[in-house]
């Protein structure tokens, strides 16, 4: 392993600058500056400058919000060189320097696609001898590789490019639920190498059935690869590894055990999140380079999820449940709900109801047949399946009209089913019923109300899985480490 490139200064006081990447980057955008002495922390220092981060894998696992310092590349120069930083309980750890680093340098490849050694200088802050020897004990991982040379455009050799490699990287996502498993699997570059989906009843199973099952598709696709983080989307709440669904009458079940057990030391590191809080996430970095930063996720399936993102942050609640739009009470006679209420969205809006009312027989295992059955009848106009989904509409309308009252967003996604239906959900919950006026902006304000659109999931109903994918990714972007201790 290479030795690491860390100095430390051994003058008293320093002044520590935390550079950031350039606006080219999607992650980072601004310069922060903190002064201190040697026995100051980093954290008391003065900010000059505010950022605003992407969630990194273990915010969104833990369902927090991100931390605002956390892509500091903290460099350590030899005095006298224009990066010094200050030596304190934390920035003395030179793994972590060097992890952090790693990950700095990861990213800024993930963001840019191809980059020289001098490119990822400048955009980084990290000194060019650092960068030489980041990027080489990353190609020692396999984690980077040389793509073929840039001219420069003038006088001099041409500049080495850099990209991602990850061939021996299987980052996995996984969702499941009362009904289907689905394994997505992509190298470290995001490119898919394996997914399948089936049907699978796993409504009352276990936590061990349902390890044994996820297991056995986790290791089929990923063969010999040498780092398998993995991130498992789950149809409920987590807990320090315990799961609550009542989709799936569990109750704080440990399915974090149970899937380590049967996966083995070889694979990690594994986590997992709510099904509708990673389908959030997956479908707000498809909208953020176009300049969305508030948006509301719906996704309907088994059961009925969501989530939000305020001003290009996810909000995820105390618990991590915000957004369970399902189990809004929209009827407080109507049936009972396994969550204990009584006349939840759940009840009215879920895949099976919405069969039935349109009076498509569905049995186990083929609610996707019957779905395109009921998006064919919708299209050809058949009486039954037009009512079903105008019920569905006027149970999702006011839950939406709320909803937009209080967070304002620019876009609704839907997502799962709502999104194969969204052709004619859309427009439907786009405007205002006769009893739910539109935004007091858009009646009493001088200002025209702020553009809103209503739209189907770029990642259609598989939104979760790719965003299990994507954090998976991002668990071995944030700490490269990973791919000499897996697990």
């Amino acid at each position: 392993m290479p030795m690491p490139y860390v100095n430390v200064p051994p003058t008293r006081s320093a002044s520590c600058v935390l550079i950031m990447p350039t606006a080219r980057s999607s992650r980072l955008s601004a310069m922060t500056r903190f002064t201190s002495s040697r026995s100051d922390s980093v954290s008391s220092g003065s900010i000059e400058r505010s950022l605003t981060f992407s969630p990194t894998h273990a915010e969104i696992m833990a369902g927090s919000q991100p931390d605002r310092r956390r892509r500091a590349p903290l460099v350590f120069d030899p005095p006298g060189s224009r990066l010094t930083a200050v030596r304190d309980s934390q920035a003395a750890d030179v793994l972590s320097l060097r992890r952090h680093n790693l990950s700095l340098v990861l990213h800024h490849l993930r963001d840019q696609g191809q980059s020289s050694r001098i490119q990822v200088s400048a955009d980084t802050g990290l000194g060019a001898g650092a960068v030489t020897s980041l990027v080489g004990e990353l190609i020692d991982y396999g984690l980077v590789e040389e793509a073929g040379v840039r001219g420069t455009g003038s006088a001099g050799r041409p500049r080495r490019l850099l990209t991602l490699r990850g061939r021996s990287v299987a980052a996995v996502g996984v969702r499941f639920d009362a009904e289907s498993v689905a394994v997505r699997v992509t190298d470290l570059a995001e490119r898919e190498r394996h997914h399948e989906r089936g049907p699978h009843k796993l409504r009352g199973a276990s936590a061990e059935e349902v390890a044994g099952v996820v297991a056995e598709r986790v290791e089929r696709a990923v063969a010999d690869a040498v780092a398998v983080p993995v991130v498992v989307a789950v149809p409920g709440w987590t807990d320090q590894g315990l799961v609550t669904s009542p989709t799936l009458g569990w109750r704080g079940v440990p399915l974090l055990a149970a899937l380590r057990a049967r996966l083995g030391p070889g694979v990690g590191p594994l986590s997992l999140a709510n099904d509708a809080n990673l389908g959030t996430w997956a479908e707000y970095q498809l909208l953020r380079l176009s300049g969305v930063r508030d948006l509301i996720y719906l996704e309907g399936g088994i059961g009925v999820g969501g989530g939000f993102v305020a001003g290009g942050r996810q909000v995820y609640g105390a618990a991590g449940a915000a957004g369970e739009f399902g189990h809004v009470v929209v009827d407080a006679a109507g049936p009972a709900c396994p969550c204990g209420r009584r006349g939840c969205l759940e009840r009215y809006a879920s895949l099976p109801v919405v069969l039935g009312a349109a009076g498509i027989p569905a049995a186990p295992g083929e609610l996707d047949a019957a779905l395109e059955e009921l998006a064919g009848r919708t299209e050809h106009g058949d009486p039954a399946a037009l009512a079903a989904v105008d019920g569905l509409a006027a149970r999702l309308r006011p839950v939406i009209a709320h909803a937009r009252t209080m967070l304002d967003p620019r876009v609704i996604v839907l997502g799962g089913y709502f999104g194969r239906l969204a052709p004619w959900l859309a427009p439907m919950l786009a405007r205002d019923g006769p009893h739910l006026p539109p935004p007091v902006l858009a009646r009493d304000g001088p200002h025209l109300p702020p553009p809103f659109e209503v739209r189907a999931a770029g990642h259609a109903r598989d939104a979760a899985l790719y965003g299990a994918t994507s954090s998976a990714v991002t668990a071995l972007l944030d700490d490269p480490l990973l791919i000499t201790r897996p697990g």
